[in-house]
């Protein structure tokens, strides 16, 4: 019998990791000592372990690296799994102490490399994946890459100014739909008939745009409304519900779950609930800067830009608001009525074509934000007149209101599209 066993060397092993991941989380700058420990001596006593268990038992090995199998072979050995075992967390945690010391010297705050060093202690690569994108995300909101990216546009573009932490948060999000594609496309499991990383990824590009419009209209209020708490609001309590949000879709989504509507427990339940907390939370935003858009001193532009922005985003707020409530406090989920077995959808969006759903009119709410403005700005290109400009505006806002509206009661009346069908 060993001195040691192969079972006591793994506790031994594991209990060396944990504590090195103490220290990186615990005492990140406490007199060195998380450097030391995590970056040198356990990575070093790990290494020494997985050389001592390859030069004793390698000879035994039946598989080899030259395929799949030929590593599964290797690993079927106790000896050569426990060595794969150290090898996992020596480098886990050389890699986590790298990545710490890299985000002090980019000045990131440490309650934001909390969950990254706990994500690379459990999924090494994919810590390693978020802390490159954290740490980009700080590079351009800091060294202002955003306006020199503007300057290199066409003449027109560099008047319009973006506000640099929502740009990075958008950006954010379109390199997440990047993994979310691949692995919608390795992975055949659905939910509910729908490929499980679909809802992710609407969710992602949704949500990019989302952030992205808001980038794009801030800075168009004054620097006085954008001081104020409601100008502030639309940065932060935006980015960070929105950004959660869209992690726990996508966590759902790899266990094939529902991500809304999902309290068949205690967590489910209470996750759910923060979940319509943050929605209302980015919700609200739009109104604040509605506004802030709608006051004297914002920049110059024409009429009817301006009340086209604050109209859209007054719209978003209210159905927005409106049709999340009715959403999060349906029985039934977002269909109203009974589901017939060949459900017929409209294609992507999965809208249904036979029974009421209420996501029509959510997706309307959200989106006059983007809307409304495209008008706008068509309007003013088209007539260049103040007056006929307001009033076709006011006539395109209210249809597209009442068009909402429509599509919000022909749901909770259990009709699809509006009413129609």
């Amino acid at each position: 019998m060993l001195p040691v066993t192969l079972d006591d060397a793994f506790m031994l092993g594991s209990r060396l990791a944990i504590l090195g991941w103490l220290a990186l989380l615990l005492l990140p700058r406490w007199r060195g000592l998380s450097a030391i420990l995590a970056g040198t001596m356990i990575p070093a006593v790990l290494s020494l372990g997985y050389f001592v268990l390859i030069a004793v038992f390698w000879s035994e090995a039946k598989g080899d690296f030259s395929s799949l199998d030929g590593v599964a072979g290797l690993f079927a050995s106790r000896p050569l799994l426990l060595a794969g075992w150290l090898h996992y967390l020596a480098f886990d945690l050389f890699l986590g102490n790298w990545i710490l010391r890299r985000s002090q010297e980019e000045a990131i705050p440490h309650l934001l490399m909390v969950p990254v060093l706990l994500m690379t202690f459990l999924f090494g690569p994919i810590g390693y994946l978020a802390f490159l994108l954290l740490e980009t995300c700080f590079r351009l909101a800091r060294e202002d890459r955003i306006a020199r990216l503007q300057a290199r546009l066409p003449a027109w573009l560099p008047d319009l100014e973006l506000e640099p932490r929502l740009t990075v948060a958008a950006f954010a999000m379109l390199a997440l739909a990047v993994p979310t594609v691949f692995a919608w496309l390795i992975d055949i499991r659905q939910f509910q008939g729908v490929d499980t990383w679909i809802k992710p990824l609407k969710f992602e590009v949704s949500v990019a745009f989302y952030l992205l419009t808001l980038a794009l209209f801030l800075p168009l209020a004054s620097e006085r409304f954008r001081t104020t708490w409601a100008g502030r609001y639309i940065v932060w309590p935006v980015i960070v519900p929105i950004i959660l949000e869209v992690l726990y879709i996508a966590w759902r989504a790899s266990r094939v779950e529902a991500s809304h509507y999902n309290s068949d427990s205690t967590l489910g339940a209470v996750l759910y609930t923060l979940m319509g907390v943050g929605a209302v939370m980015f919700t609200v935003a739009p109104g604040f800067l509605a506004y802030g858009l709608a006051r004297r001193d914002s920049a110059p532009m024409p009429e009817v830009v301006r009340w086209s922005l604050v109209a859209g985003l007054a719209l978003t707020c209210v159905f927005g608001l409106l049709s999340g409530a009715l959403l999060g406090s349906s029985a039934t989920g977002h269909y109203v009525g009974t589901q017939p077995a060949p459900h017929p959808a409209v294609p992507f969006f999965g809208w249904s074509l036979a029974i009421g759903d209420l996501r029509i009119a959510h997706f309307f709410g959200l989106h006059a934000l983007q809307i409304i403005p495209a008008i706008g700005l068509l309007l003013w290109l088209a007539m260049r007149q103040a007056r006929a400009g307001l009033v076709a505006l006011g006539l395109v806002s209210t249809a597209y209101a009442v068009v909402t509206t429509i599509a919000l009661v022909a749901a909770l009346r259990a009709r699809p599209l509006l009413g129609l069908g």
